[in-house]
């Protein structure tokens, strides 16, 4: 007999067992966070901004449903990376969702704002989508958490740098990038971004010299592979700062593998690449926030966006916290 005790390697329980929260975490609130916090999980289930199909709102729910997969009690080995893990050490808890306000995306941004201070301000905030505007208020909340400016790592197919549009007004998830460049927290000299392919403003490759953004686009990927963009994007979020912002729209993914999405484009990159990606960027210390966005469940009957989606955290939580 194998000495070897393969209950070890099992979690405490069916995953279909229990409280759905994120990676089967205890429940917490996000504004009286115990002192060893290491992770606070926020879902934002808002998609009051976006701008094609709606459906991220069910992002929250059902990314915690797929981590339970992801959630475990005791130490293991990790085969696709060849890591053994143990999260033993850590302490996550789930802060359930930033309040909303279905009609209203500024005041619903006011309390993603503060409500991700208030983990930031404990621990290492991890925001589940949600559609894109919600980076806007959760960057802010976690510089102003730490009183400094942050850089920004941002993997998508769109570049979401647009001003106002008469539908939403400036607040929408086409926006975000461009309203935190308005701040005093970040800006487009430390921001970049990987994985663009959607059709842009004709003033575009001007835009991004000008302002000193950092771009791979995803034919940068396909030609060169996800590593070297990575490193390129690594080194341009981290000059002049101390801290990065991670946040990841999973449009950034080919749609023939992740459907469940609110604007799809052809040409994106594959799972292994995502998973790579955020293998890497949790080893970047650099990283003090992560969101995963735009995640519409019921737009993939397949559930395999979501079950990439929690996979991605998981590995990138992973990366950060639980390797030996």
């Amino acid at each position: 007999m194998s000495d070897h005790d393969p209950e070890r390697l099992n979690h405490s329980g069916p995953t279909y067992v229990g409280a759905k929260t994120f990676l089967n975490a205890p429940e917490a609130d996000p504004h009286d966070l115990p002192a060893a916090t290491d992770i606070g999980v926020v879902g934002v289930p808002f998609d009051g901004g976006v701008s094609r199909q709606p459906g991220a709102r069910y992002g929250p729910e059902e990314l915690r449903r797929e981590s339970g997969w992801y959630a475990r009690s005791d130490g293991g080995f990790n085969a696709a990376t060849g890591r053994r893990v143990d999260f033993d050490g850590v302490t996550i808890r789930d802060c359930g969702d930033a309040p909303i306000v279905t009609t209203d995306v500024e005041a619903t941004g006011d309390g993603i704002r503060e409500t991700v201070r208030g983990v930031a301000e404990t621990g290492f905030p991890v925001v589940l989508g949600g559609d894109h505007y919600l980076t806007y208020p959760s960057f802010c909340g976690v510089a102003e958490a730490r009183g400094e400016r942050l850089g920004m790592i941002h993997l998508d197919a769109h570049s979401d740098v647009y001003g106002s549009w008469d539908l939403h007004g400036e607040h929408w998830h086409g926006s975000p990038m461009n309203l935190i460049d308005d701040t005093d927290y970040g800006g487009y000299d430390t921001h970049s971004m990987v994985g663009l392919r959607a059709v842009e403003a004709p003033e575009f490759p001007e835009f991004v010299a000008e302002e000193g953004l950092h771009v791979s686009y995803a034919r940068d990927v396909h030609d060169e592979g996800i590593a070297p963009c990575l490193e390129r994007a690594i080194d341009h979020a981290t000059d002049h700062v101390d801290a990065v912002y991670l946040t990841v729209d999973i449009d950034v993914v080919d749609p023939t593998v992740a459907p469940g999405t609110g604007t799809p484009e052809f040409g994106g990159i594959d799972a292994t690449q995502l998973l790579r990606a955020m293998e890497r960027l949790g080893e970047c210390d650099a990283i003090c926030a992560v969101d995963l966005v735009e995640v519409a469940p019921r737009l993939d009957p397949s559930r395999t966006t979501q079950r990439l989606g929690a996979a991605a955290l998981s590995r990138f939580l992973e990366a950060k916290f639980g390797r030996q």
